[in-house]
């Protein structure tokens, strides 16, 4: 029988590039789907906490990160279902929890979602990572 010889060479540091650009694009299609799944359990009463995220958290994931952010004076308080008293120089958490009008509204909202939606996460991400890594 012949004897073949092969050798394979390929740039490391550009495959680690295209694999970094295919997960943060992953992410981003994540990053989007739990912003809208975690803002069904943000407590709303003029929706200025929803608005907050879908200004303030990343439009695009970098460095394999996407941070989801809730940034009003009370997303802290409501975070913990607490409710704020006080001025804005001096607010404290309520000694009440705070009750929470939405029938979907949680303290923790974002720990909530992922709770409901996990799997379905993990599955969306995956199937982005296939599609960003055929498509390069």
């Amino acid at each position: 029988m012949p004897k073949i010889s092969t050798r394979v060479t390929f740039n490391k540091s550009a495959a680690m590039a295209q694999i970094r650009a295919a997960n943060d694009q992953a992410l981003t299609a994540l990053g989007f789907q739990a912003l809208q799944d975690a803002n069904r359990f943000v407590p709303v009463d003029q929706g200025g906490l929803k608005d907050s995220s879908l200004t303030n958290s990343d439009r695009d994931a970098h460095d394999m990160k996407f941070v989801l952010r809730w940034e009003t004076p009370y997303a802290r308080y409501l975070w913990h279902g607490k409710v704020m008293r006080g001025t804005a120089k001096n607010r404290t958490y309520g000694p009440d929890e705070l009750d929470f009008t939405g029938k979907l509204a949680q303290k923790e909202w974002a720990k909530h979602a992922k709770e409901v939606y996990g799997e379905e996460w993990k599955a969306l991400y995956q199937a982005a990572l296939k599609a960003a890594l055929r498509s390069r």
